[in-house]
């Protein structure tokens, strides 16, 4: 029976025996003077630093490398294994689609090595309208297309091809964001960003957090069938901070990019809002909790393949700096720019180092909740310092896409309705939004509210691996760092303008530590 404390037991055990071994949670610790691919002097002054997480040691330098290599969280042969999963093909008798856009994980994230970024871009689309519930008829609000605002590109039939309709004509391209060192941001507790969110405000760019939901473990739902216990932990990744686990994030993927149902995930997306049903010759979910292939008859109460993703993520080594440059003084001094908030500015959401905290802390919510299938940090991923160049928080640039977006791209994780809330006191305090959409004429969805804002804003772009990506920006059309620093407005503007000020000297020494990320 899907009893919660037999789960816990069950996931205690060795990560050899169930995927959702102890693994842990971390409370992550800002530093300032670190970077990725540090001088030697830089690096002696690291070492002897003391941890800020309340550790015992001194933080180790996270793992970094293009090179297809564990960072310890599993070994390197069930790394290996979970790899050749991320890239495995999806065929029709697996359960692709009905509607898709890629038939496997590989295809968005591939550049240079497995699980980093890509040329691929996904497409979103919806429309303004005036809203009915507000007084000044200047107000619109933002409606996704019906079905959701995600348009697939694919179908495995040609009588169910999704289009962008006329009608809405708020578009948008999303190109494929990296995911390699991923393990080390989805243990940042929330309230270390909430911290670097608060800091922001002296220089007038504070970001907007976004609570989203976070499966934590199996249980019985009260129509007696296995459900899932949610609760909500701020999102950090997506160019919508819309997710926040990535255990989420896989069984979002895996039916939103591939078609392919999953235990937490188990309705297939319609097309342009009509149901899909009779192509879809698999029985969902598509992704089973048993592998039959495995003696043992292991249960994955998530699914086999969604379990196998996460823990290729969450094994994964950072996108590392380019060593042969990275002690030039153009790229020395153009760190130190890139790093004086009081100069320049680029720092302040572009936050450089983080430090997650020791194995063994527990990872919750801002509520006290267990906040995450693993319940406290892996050893792999604990008091590690890592450089992944944003603050994971929404800002307005000047360059949103008129999205304003949901928890889920288009249908919601099993167990969200019943998911656990963080207490409304702290998020009304905090500023956190909670970004919600309801059912309206039919299928179609409406965010309500204050939730609107949303629309305008987007994550920080972590800037580590920069170098490998020939389209940049949200929707890929900055082919150049500099284009894209002058695309920034908004709560940018003022850096902007540094930018532009700086003499020819410095803006080569800021171009060379970009181009050496």
């Amino acid at each position: 029976m899907f009893k919660l404390t037999s789960f816990r037991r069950m996931f205690s055990q060795s990560p050899k025996r169930l995927i959702w071994g102890a693994m842990g949670f971390c409370t992550m610790a800002m530093i300032v003077a670190v970077s990725a691919g540090m001088y030697p002097a830089d690096r002696a002054r690291n070492a002897a630093a003391a941890p800020e997480d309340g550790g015992s040691s001194p933080a180790a330098e996270a793992p970094v490398g293009f090179d297809n290599l564990t960072n310890s969280f599993e070994d390197q042969a069930a790394f290996d294994k979970d790899r050749a999963k991320f890239e495995e093909v999806e065929k029709l008798e697996d359960g692709l689609g009905p509607v898709y856009n890629a038939t496997s994980c590989v295809i968005c994230h591939q550049n240079p090595v497995t699980g980093s970024s890509s040329q691929i871009a996904e497409i979103r689309a919806g429309r303004h309208e005036f809203d009915p519930n507000d007084p000044d008829p200047r107000k619109v609000r933002f409606v996704e297309s019906i079905g959701g605002s995600l348009i697939h590109q694919r179908a495995i039939d040609p009588a169910i091809q999704e289009h962008v309709l006329p009608e809405d004509s708020v578009r948008t391209l999303r190109m494929s964001n990296n995911v390699l060192g991923n393990g080390f941001i989805e243990v940042i507790p929330d309230q270390q960003l909430l911290k670097i969110k608060n800091g922001q405000r002296r220089f007038g760019m504070e970001g907007f957090a976004v609570v989203v939901p976070v499966a934590v473990a199996p249980q019985m739902g009260a129509d007696g069938k296995p459900d899932f216990l949610l609760v909500e932990r701020i999102g950090r990744f997506g160019w919508k901070c819309q997710e926040a686990s990535l255990l989420n994030f896989s069984a979002g993927a895996y039916v939103n990019e591939m078609g392919i149902t999953s235990p937490l995930q188990p309705q297939e997306d319609l097309s342009n809002g009509r149901d899909v049903s009779m192509f879809d010759k698999v029985p969902d979910p598509e992704d089973k909790t048993v592998d039959p292939n495995d003696p043992n008859k292991t249960v994955h109460p998530f699914g086999v393949d969604v379990e196998s993703f996460t823990r290729f993520m969450r094994s994964s080594k950072a996108p590392p700096r380019d060593a042969s440059v990275a002690g030039n003084e153009d790229v020395v001094e153009g760190e130190k720019l890139f790093r004086n908030n009081e100069a320049l500015g680029c720092a302040v959401c572009h936050h450089p180092d983080f430090t997650t905290p020791a194995a063994g802390t527990p990872i919750q919510t801002l509520g006290g909740k267990a906040g995450s299938d693993m319940a406290t940090v892996p050893a792999a991923l604990g008091n590690k310092t890592f450089h992944p160049y944003s603050d994971f928080l929404l800002h307005d640039v000047g360059t949103g896409d008129g999205i304003a977006q949901t928890q889920h791209a288009n249908l919601p994780p099993r167990g969200f309705e019943s998911r656990e809330k963080i207490p409304d006191e702290i998020r009304t305090r905090e500023g956190i939004l909670r970004v919600q959409a309801r059912p309206e004429r039919g299928k179609q969805r409406v965010l309500s509210g204050l939730d609107q804002r949303t629309a305008n804003k987007m994550r920080t772009a972590p800037l580590w691996g920069l170098r490998v990506r020939p389209q940049l920006m949200h929707d890929g059309l900055s082919l150049t760092i500099e284009e894209a620093i002058r695309r920034h407005g908004g709560q940018a503007e003022g850096v902007r303008l540094k930018f532009e000020a700086l003499p020819d000297n410095q803006k080569k020494q800021l171009l060379a530590f970009l181009n050496s990320l």
